[in-house]
């Protein structure tokens, strides 16, 4: 399944016009072809696929042939080592006999046998040998070769040394120091040290002239081409067995880049090949090896729930991690040997804080070059590139669609008003209807220290509708607050000059040629990383990961453990499809080994811990506020969930929400669905339905082991019927949580690419003093994405299992679910606006689950 070796890795590196390949004896670096290809190493690409996997299959043949002839070597070298044991037995006998004192060296052998330490009472085996030579020494043993001690010493670390140097020219960087396993050393088959040898800690030489050093593609070229020279298969293989930070210490910065999507090439294979989905690179061959998609649940398996602090060894310090429940493990229906194995090794890269010797440290910057980032963030990946399309992972599309929208709303800088129009980041606006504008409130994140160097979360943001421009017009932004200054639409002007800390005098658009945020632009884009992180970390991995699908999984398995042919239990099964695998999986990688703090927002994990915390206890999440009714209500803003009608002059009368409008369409299509499965399974009998002793437990469980559905309860108790189970209830939490885990989290998880991987326009890393782009953080948050989120995992437009039915009936109310929302996009604008043409993914791309 999983391909580790890399001796098969294709790699293709950049175009480089007028180089040639060839050795420079002076500089003793490797350059490229005209072609853009290095001859010597051939990296891994999916088309060899098969070949490798025929090729393993060989190898582990010749692996057991020479097994045997091993075996068959050692029994035979005892063999020969007995007969000489007693021939030196009797060789030592008769020289004694003949008057010699006895006195025989401890470390050589005679005839095959090891003489005993003079002092010990145990005896010296022989190691295995053909030919003769030197006795090994022992741990413990005495005697000329050995040392005197007998006893087991563990090792222990000595102080740290001194840091060392910063590793920046200018602006923040990374100074090391170092411990060595010395006080003492472990011996006679003691302990070894466990824990870092290293520790980096952030450094600041001062404000960088002029921006500082921004790289460039020739640096680029030039950084990939060392990797070559440096032996990339060796390397590789030290990236997982002594982690990236061992990397960063031999090799250029920019080159780490590089091995990052190296590594996530060999790692993406074992978690995207789960069972049932098609082998890249074999065409229509590959579903013969891919097997069955959908297995049907085993009865009576037991999958027990348990709070998340069950299944971590890491401690988070916070007691949400006990308030909140999973399953302690996957059912067996669902492979996961490969996706096990590959975070396996992820994590062993990880070990002792690693990714901090990337990601909080600011260089090296590349300057606003969208093609150039691509570049320096992709090559070295070779499942598809950033110009694919590939599930949701669309984000170089984004880059010029916010160029092409910016054009049709008459060249705006606005970019934070076009996201809030056309974006699932609309998620987050409420309306005042008294001042008629939207609001963005980020303020909640403001407490939170960021990474140092870069900039701090929260702010808030006005709007106003604008029809000036587009089919449903905009919002046009009215006022940017961030850090203590306000500034509103006068200061947004191109021609506005901005007075720096040097004393001189420049615009916005000026700065930003120049690869530098400064005055509004600057407080803009921060306001746009803290949306992605709220959006990222509080409605994705605290309610959709931490709170609902993990659970939503676990409780339904448990619930209908003896029946997994119930009519619900069947209705249920594709949407509590993996969400286990991919939750545990995900919280061990985020919070115990560090991946949040480039993944979700700029801050360090525990400020990102202490963060979830707060809103745990100062917002809970209520199931009825999930439900789209109560969602827009919650937030003033139902009377724009409809498309709007025109005006007088023809233009569109108000705002068109257009997020939302979406996920009430497909709210209401799954409420059409579920009434259609009663009416297919129970007659239309509700009473039967509520009665019914399996989804009584299952109800009562939910409650249990889901803490948004008693907040519902206190909240808005009428939307839950006090907490009975009704048909009512049963329908407005069941459609609420098939909403979210498939349409909703395919737009909070994967849309959100667009932003991602778009750092000119949409940055998740801002530095503080608004210079370039870090390379390193924006690199591996694209690792993060492309090998976690956009995987191939079931999708609600696929086939149905058979035995997800009990006949047609209940089949085609699926299938009617399906043929909707394949309708909406293929003839509704709101839905079929997507891919390369929108913001939004496409209905065909949208999981059934919250299995990535």
């Amino acid at each position: 399944m999983f391909n580790k070796q890399l001796s098969g890795i294709n790699k293709r590196m950049p175009n480089a016009a007028a180089k040639s390949m060839e050795i420079d004896d002076d500089s003793d670096k490797l350059h490229l072809t005209e072609a853009g290809r290095l001859s010597g190493f051939k990296l891994y690409h999916p088309e060899r696929h098969v070949k490798l996997k025929i090729f393993t299959a060989i190898c582990v043949v010749c692996g057991c042939i020479g097994a045997a002839f091993v075996a068959g070597a050692t029994w035979a070298s005892a063999e020969v080592g007995a007969s000489q044991n007693a021939a030196e037995a009797k060789t030592i006998k008769a020289i004694r006999s003949s008057g010699s004192s006895g006195d025989f060296d401890d470390d050589v052998g005679y005839g095959g046998f090891c003489w005993k330490c003079s002092e010990n009472s145990g005896t010296r085996g022989w190691s295995w040998w053909f030919g003769w030579g030197a006795c090994p020494c022992h741990d413990g043993w005495k005697g000329a070769c050995c040392d005197i001690s007998m006893a087991a010493v563990d090792g222990s670390f000595g102080a740290w040394g001194a840091v060392g140097d910063c590793d920046a020219e200018c602006g923040y960087g990374q100074a090391t120091k170092t411990r060595q396993c010395d006080n003492p050393a472990p011996k006679n088959g003691g302990k070894p040290c466990l824990g870092a040898f290293t520790e980096a800690e952030t450094c600041y030489l001062g404000p960088c002239a002029d921006g500082g050093p921004l790289y460039s593609l020739a640096d680029l070229i030039e950084a990939e081409s060392s990797v070559f020279s440096a032996n990339v298969k060796f390397t590789v293989n030290d990236l997982w067995e002594k982690g990236i930070c061992y990397i960063m210490e031999s090799s250029d910065k920019i080159s780490a880049a590089f091995y990052n999507s190296i590594g996530s090439s060999v790692m993406y294979e074992g978690v995207n090949f789960v069972r049932g989905f098609k082998w890249w690179g074999l065409g229509s061959v590959g579903d013969s090896f891919a097997g069955d998609k959908w297995k049907e649940a085993v009865t009576n398996e037991e999958i027990n729930i348990v709070p998340y602090t069950a299944v971590t060894g890491f401690n988070y310090g916070y007691d949400f991690m006990n308030d909140f429940f999973t399953a302690e493990k996957s059912p067996s229906w669902e492979d996961d040997e490969g996706h096990d194995f590959a975070i396996g090794m992820l994590t062993s890269s990880l070990e002792n804080a690693d990714t901090t010797c990337l990601t909080h440290g600011l260089e090296p910057r590349f300057p606003f070059d969208h093609d150039l980032l691509m570049k320096a963030a992709w090559d070295g990946f070779t499942w598809f590139d950033y110009h694919e399309l590939k599930y949701a992972s669309n984000g170089d599309f984004g880059y010029h669609l916010v160029n092409q929208r910016a054009a049709e709303h008459g060249d705006t800088m606005d970019t934070l008003g076009l996201l809030m129009t056309e974006t699932v980041f609309s998620v987050h606006l409420t309306y005042d209807s008294a001042k008629e504008e939207f609001e963005l409130d980020l303020t909640d994140m403001e407490p939170y220290d960021p990474l140092p160097g870069y900039a701090a979360m929260g702010g808030k943001a006005t709007f106003v509708f604008d029809n000036t421009y587009g089919k449903y017009g905009r919002l046009r932004t009215t006022s940017i607050t961030y850090g203590g200054v306000t500034y509103t639409e006068a200061d947004f002007a191109e021609d506005a000059k901005i007075t720096n800390a040097d004393g001189i005098e420049e615009t916005v658009k000026e700065a930003e040629a120049d690869s530098r945020w400064i005055g509004w632009r600057f407080a803009e884009k921060c306001i746009m990383s803290s949306l992605l992180g709220q959006t990222n970390l509080i409605l994705h991995v605290k309610g959709l990961h931490l709170e609902l699908a993990a659970a939503f999984q676990g409780v339904t398995i448990s619930a209908f453990k003896s029946n997994v042919q119930h009519p619900l239990r069947r209705l249920l099964d594709q949407f509590t499809h993996r969400s286990v695998q991919a939750t545990n999986g995900n919280f061990d990688l985020l919070f115990e080994h560090k991946a949040a703090e480039f993944s979700l927002a700029p801050l360090d994990y525990n400020q990102q811990l202490k963060m979830i915390d707060w809103y745990i206890k100062n917002k809970p999440l209520s199931m009825a506020t999930l439900s789209m009714d109560k969602f827009a209500e919650e937030r003033n803003m139902d009377q724009f969930s409809e498309k709007p009608a025109d005006d007088a002059n023809g233009r569109p009368s108000k705002f068109f929400w257009r997020w939302h409008y979406r996920a009430a369409k497909a709210q209401a299509m799954y409420v059409d669905m579920i009434e259609c499965w009663v009416d297919a399974n129970y007659a239309g009998d509700w009473n039967a339905v509520v009665n019914d002793a399996m989804i009584a437990d299952w109800w009562a469980k939910m409650k249990q082991y889901l803490p948004s559905m008693q907040e519902a309860v206190d909240q808005h108790s009428e939307w839950i019927s006090g907490g009975e189970l009704t048909r009512e209830s049963l329908t407005s939490v069941v459609s609420t949580i098939m909403t979210w885990v498939s349409h909703i989290h395919e737009d909070v998880g994967h849309s959100a690419a667009y932003v991602v991987y778009n750092p000119v326009h949409t940055p998740m890393m801002v530095p503080a003093d608004g210079i370039g782009v870090p390379l390193n953080s924006f690199a591996f948050n694209t690792n993060a994405y492309r090998t976690f989120v956009f995987l191939e995992r079931a999708k609600l437009l696929d086939d149905p299992a058979d035995f997800w039915f009990s006949g047609a009936a209940d089949r085609q109310c699926y299938t009617t679910m399906q043929d909707t929302y394949r309708a909406f996009g293929e003839t509704d604008d709101a839905f079929s606006e997507c891919g390369t043409t929108g913001f939004y993914s496409c209905v065909d791309a949208v999981e059934t689950s919250v299995s990535s």
